[in-house]
């Protein structure tokens, strides 16, 4: 409901951004047709989107000295840019914000480049921040109207969708609304403006409980929580002002948000429930006492301070698969940022000033020590240090050379050997190196080496501005690499980032001191920054000691020569030939297959297998392709002494290949699409041993089939593989053959409790949940199943879920139900619930049918339960594919008939109406708001007098059918001319206090009426005239010109009937 989407999300976010700093104007303020005080309105168009007035007196403020031509230039390029593309020019928008731009002027020493700031990062104050509600902004083929937009010096940098908390699936609608503004939909209409999203840096979607952010080029599962509202605490938040320490937020707030504020008839799109009563704009409300979703983001990230942080430093491009992505900072990233920063500025010597960053796996560790780097690269006192970074993957060193080659124009010296190593430290300069963790291996394994090494790099350079920063901490705190840079590098703090935590016995003695910031494994789970991982251990028969190892080396190996059984035992020992038996891979696979094709595959997911040896990996390859698996590759490491076919499985080019095509989704390219663009490939296996257990980021990847030992961090690491998130991933699976349980749990034992709670569950642990999300599902319609004999009419389960809050609170319910199962499903342990399942799905189908709820969808459930439900209603007898029958059609009394109840009837044509009204609204909004006000009168004054609401139901909807073409015809008008009139009639109805209009008045607004009409059809001819504004400025002259030379001409009438009759033309006449 819009009022609640108002009163409930909207005010209580201008009134906290009014808090936090910004200043709030009226969206109508900003309109090319209000004047203001200096007669020059804040823009000329609705289509423009900077507000120039503002942006030409922020940098005349920044930059005092700009002459009034370069003032100009500089407003022109940012209003007027030179890209076809919205990511090209957001990119370079972006740049120039940050890195600012230059113009030539003579500042007294000659003509030279000047750096002129767009915003003033240093200096808050000189910047000024607006915020705005119902911003209207024309696009090529609509308007869009978003709920907030914020600027930064007339620069719209942030745009706030906000939803009913009471609707179905109100984050995903925000979103999607998002992204159709930016047209981001790929559909073949331009559906937005996306003008607006040229300078854009925040998305967010908002409906007070959640809130979550995003960038232009995020998909719904890339928006993200901001959880932490660092620096400031929830206690803050609920207890005062950020701004002033005054106001506390948990009392009621006033915010001077003018009466009409917001305005019903501005917006005349499906996606507003005009059937409801019009919201009544409120100037207070009442904050909860309990700090919200929203609350949280608003204050971590648009409070001034936070904000411009997040702007500068926070906000990073990359290359993705030839695509250019834009990425903003989750919050843990924001904060251990600042916590490191804060952590070297603070620290008295190098031990206060090292720690440890743990972000478990998956979490987007290695961002953050980009945006670390990035920020201590802009900071006045940290700029001056040499960074060194020592990683364990090209892929960090890569972000790290694009981002400061982009952002900086510094480069990234990589160190490719220990005596370049050498040669870099010892340079007394602010440089950025890198040293990748593999390049020292040696110096790890050969202990003698270790004190060779060490002393040739002591004291190689003794100063205290050197940053180091390790990834992977765990692998680098101690061995050769760790001796050799406390030796080389003795005055310099040390700041490790690891994925996994740190042991217990070496938290207090590692080398970098105790933990900075912590993002644990459950936290990412709970965010959605990584998904819950399950451990399933199946039974082989390799899992024996001893005399019983020998009778299954006997099993697997009897029938060969005893010579050749001797050249097996001493080639690979009894333990390891066992487990490599072609016999009992077969067996494995067999088994593998079988679960994939189950479990994994229905939902289009990858799995990667972890083999013991070189050797294993090509007999599973081989065996796979035997069975007619689905398709497998193999990534090993290669050797000098490699047999013949093992070098395409070495081979650098096509291991390249074939992780790229790994990470594609299942599916068919159009035939003759070259290898370079192709978007689907169907491998679906990826055998590995060593490569890939680390730093590989395969988010399509859902299983992990473990056939070889692995323990302590190599396990944690290499099961994380499957922790990341996709579309439509609820879990990562860890199918174990190996008998690794008990090398988890002393994996596990190593680590504080605390640290790894959450990093695998066993999925026998997933049957209470699921038992739990059932009940809760079932609990909406107990009194409809407490009798003896629970009813078999769906209507009256449907009933149940008539109030849309109830209805969205089910559509939760019965969604968490529904991911809990899929998670289960095959297994037996999921057959008690599928009849219920069943049942669920059958309601929310008929929901979304009878009240035309487009909220309740199934597409984010996973294939397997979508397939059972949908099967079922199939085998009913109804294709949920099928549209509800609509008001109008002739054979809908037929459909109502065949309800049994009168209020399950009367619910259904009263679903039915409003949906009409709803599709309908843009072609007559006068008309059919006053069908919504007869409907809501009907429901009023007949609840619970089901035949008679259905009797009165049912004339309204007969009189919806012939009534309307007849009341044109009546006063003489076609439908078109209709349309226009009832606006004027409603209009001056308004400006006339309500009194009844004359005849005479009638007469003139017809007569008006229909010559405006004409002018709007013949205008309309020209092409493209809805993109033309001269020629939009000449009709709306036309239409002042129209209504002001009548009796009933008021001053008063001229803007809005400029802007509706405008409105009404482009629905009307806009597909010519």
């Amino acid at each position: 409901m819009k009022n609640n989407e108002f009163n409930k999300v909207e005010a209580p976010a201008i009134a906290q951004l009014v808090q936090l700093g910004w200043t709030y104007i009226q969206g109508k303020q900003l309109s090319p047709d209000y004047a203001c005080a200096d007669g020059i309105p804040e823009r000329t168009y609705l289509r423009d989107v900077v507000l120039v007035k503002r942006l030409e007196a922020a940098i005349k403020r920044i930059n005092p000295w700009i002459s009034d031509e370069n003032l100009r230039k500089v407003s022109r390029e940012v209003t007027h840019p030179n890209f076809a593309a919205l990511m090209e020019y957001n990119h370079a928008f972006y740049q120039t914000m940050v890195n600012y731009l230059s113009v030539e002027q003579d500042l007294g020493k000659g003509r030279k480049g000047q750096t002129v700031k767009l915003v003033d990062f240093e200096t808050p104050s000189n910047n000024e921040f607006l915020c705005t509600n119902q911003f209207k902004v024309e696009g090529t083929n609509q308007s869009i109207i978003p709920d907030i937009v914020c600027f930064v010096n007339g620069i719209p940098l942030a745009v706030i969708e906000c939803k009913s908390p009471y609707i179905s699936a109100p984050m995903s609608d925000g979103i999607n609304q998002l992204r159709r503004y930016a047209n981001l939909r790929h559909t073949d209409d331009h559906e937005g403006a996306e003008k607006l999203f040229w300078y854009n840096q925040l998305m967010v979607s908002t409906c007070r409980d959640q809130a979550k952010v995003g960038t232009i080029s995020s998909n719904s599962q890339h928006y993200g929580d901001w959880k932490d509202a660092y620096p400031f605490s929830d206690a803050q938040l609920a207890q005062q002002s950020l701004r002033d320490n005054i106001v506390p937020l948990h009392s009621a707030i006033t915010v001077q948000i003018p009466d009409d504020a917001l305005d019903e008839s501005k917006d005349n799109s499906a996606e507003h429930d005009e059937w409801q009563q019009a919201a009544e704009p409120a100037a207070s409300y009442e904050v909860l006492t309990e700090v919200t979703a929203q609350q949280r983001l608003l204050a971590g990230m648009f409070s001034i301070s936070n904000f411009l942080d997040i702007l500068q430093n926070f906000i990073l491009f990359e290359t993705d698969d030839g695509r250019l992505i834009k990425k903003v900072a989750r919050y843990q990233q924001y904060r251990a940022v600042n916590k490191v920063i804060e952590r070297l500025k603070s620290g008295k010597d190098r031990k206060e000033r090292s720690g440890v960053v743990w972000h478990t796996q998956g979490s987007g560790k290695s961002l953050t020590m980009v945006m670390l780097a990035v920020k201590m690269r802009r900071d006045e006192e940290l700029k001056q240090y040499k960074l060194v970074f020592i990683t364990d993957r090209t892929q960090l060193d890569e972000q790290l050379s694009n981002t400061f080659r982009d952002a900086q124009g510094e480069t990234v010296y990589n160190a490719g050997s220990v005596a370049e190593l050498k040669e870099l430290l010892k340079k007394d300069s602010s440089d950025l190196v890198t040293a990748m963790v593999q390049k020292f291996a040696d110096l790890e394994k050969e202990q003698e080496k270790q004190k060779t090494v060490a002393e040739g790099f002591v004291d190689l350079n003794p100063s205290d501005k050197i940053i180091v920063l390790a990834d992977e901490a765990h692998r680098t705190q101690f061995g050769g690499l760790a001796m050799t840079i406390n030796a080389a590098l003795p005055n310099a703090p040390k700041i490790g980032f690891t994925g996994t935590p740190l042991l217990k016995t070496q938290k207090m003695s590692q080398a970098f001191g105790g933990y900075i910031d912590e993002y644990k494994i459950n936290q990412a789970v709970e965010d959605g920054a990584t998904v819950k991982l399950l451990y399933e251990g199946r039974e082989v028969k390799s899992e024996v000691a001893g005399d019983s190892l020998d009778k299954l080396f006997e099993e697997y190996f009897g029938e060969y020569t005893e010579e050749e059984q001797r050249e097996i035992k001493r080639k690979y020992g009894v333990e390891k030939a066992v487990r490599e038996a072609p016999a009992r891979i077969r067996w494995v696979c067999i088994d593998l297959i079988k679960h994939y094709k189950e479990h994994i595959r229905p939902d289009g997911f990858k799995a990667m297998i972890v083999v013991g040896s070189r050797h294993a990996a090509a007999i599973f390859k081989k065996t796979l392709d035997e069975l007619g698996a689905p398709h497998s590759e193999v990534i090993i490491s290669g050797d000098h002494n490699d047999e013949k076919y093992f070098s395409l499985y070495t081979d650098k080019v096509h291991q390249k290949k074939v992780i790229a095509n790994f990470k594609k989704p299942f599916g068919i390219d159009k035939q003759g699409t070259e290898e370079k663009n192709k978007k689907f490939n169907n491998t679906a296996f990826l055998i590995v041993k060593d490569m890939l257990l680390t730093g590989f980021d395969a988010p399509i990847a859902q299983v992990m089939y473990i056939d070889r030992k692995l323990q302590d961090h190599t396990l944690m690491q290499a099961i994380a593989r499957v922790n990341r998130t996709y579309k439509g991933k609820e879990c990562g699976y860890v199918v174990d053959y190996h008998g690794l349980a008990t090398h988890l749990t002393e994996a596990l034992e190593l680590f504080s409790s605390d640290d790894i709670e959450g990093s695998y569950q066993s999925l026998k642990d997933e049957i209470p949940k699921l038992k739990a999300k059932h009940t809760r599902a079932m609990s909406f319609f107990k009194l409809v199943l407490k009798n003896d004999k629970p009813s078999d009419d769906i209507d009256d389960y449907v009933l149940v879920l008539k109030d849309e809050t109830v209805r969205a609170q089910f559509d939760m319910a019965f969604k968490q139900f529904a991911k809990q199962l899929n998670v289960i499903l095959p297994d037996a342990e999921a057959a008690p619930f599928i009849p219920d399942m069943k049942l669920l799905g059958k309601i929310h189908n008929a929901s979304k049918s009878k009240f035309r709820d487009e909220g309740l969808d199934m597409s984010e459930i996973g294939a397997k339960v979508r397939q059972l439900v949908d099967e079922h209603i199939l085998s009913t007898g109804v294709d949920p594919k099928i549209a509800p029958i609509d008001l109008l059609a002739a054979n809908f009394k037929e459909s109502i008939a065949t309800i049994k109840s009168d209020e399950s009837k009367a619910s259904e044509i009263e679903s039915a109406i409003k949906h009409h009204i709803t599709i309908n609204l843009d072609e007559d909004p006068e008309y059919y708001r006053s069908l919504s006000l007869r409907l809501r009168d009907i429901i009023e004054k007949t609840a619970g007098k089901w035949a008679q609401q259905l009797e009165l139901m049912l004339e309204m909807r007969g009189d919806i059918g012939s009534q309307y073409q007849q009341a044109a015809q009546d006063v003489g008008l076609s439908e078109t001319e209709f349309a226009f009139y009832n606006i004027l009639i409603a209009e001056v109805t308004k400006v006339s206090d309500g009194d009844v209009i004359a005849e005479s008045t009638h007469d003139e607004i017809k007569a008006v009426t229909q010559a405006l009409v004409v002018m709007l059809d013949e205008a309309t001819e020209i092409v493209d005239f809805f993109n033309k504004q001269d020629e939009i400025k000449r009709m709306k002259k036309e239409i002042k010109c129209a209504v002001l030379d009548q009796p009933f001409g008021d001053k008063a009438l001229v803007t809005v009937l400029q802007d509706r009759f405008m409105d009404l033309a482009k629905t009307k006449f806009g597909n010519k």
